[in-house]
């Protein structure tokens, strides 16, 4: 996978480009984003449907959000994300 630096606005604009859509206005410190149509009819049942980005400006948590794209769409997915960074 390599190594991922990215903040929070480049993972934003990445998602958003990639077609995820934000899972409504919580009061927690996370955000839930949504894969488009197309991802999300090929998602197992017992995947999470989403992934979770906190709020806070810092992101500590790359590898884990792109294990998750990983675990979505597999490596191509993460290309495109890598692309769009």
């Amino acid at each position: 996978m390599g190594d991922f630096n990215f903040n929070k606005r480049q993972c934003l604009r990445a998602f958003k480009k990639l077609g995820f859509c934000e899972g409504g206005k919580r009061r927690g410190i996370h955000d839930k984003y949504y894969p488009p149509k197309e991802i999300a009819d090929k998602l197992r049942s017992d995947k999470a449907h989403f992934i979770i980005i906190p709020r806070h400006n810092q992101l500590h948590i790359q590898h884990e959000i792109v294990k998750e794209l990983e675990a979505m769409g597999g490596p191509e997915l993460v290309e495109n994300f890598r692309k769009y960074l």
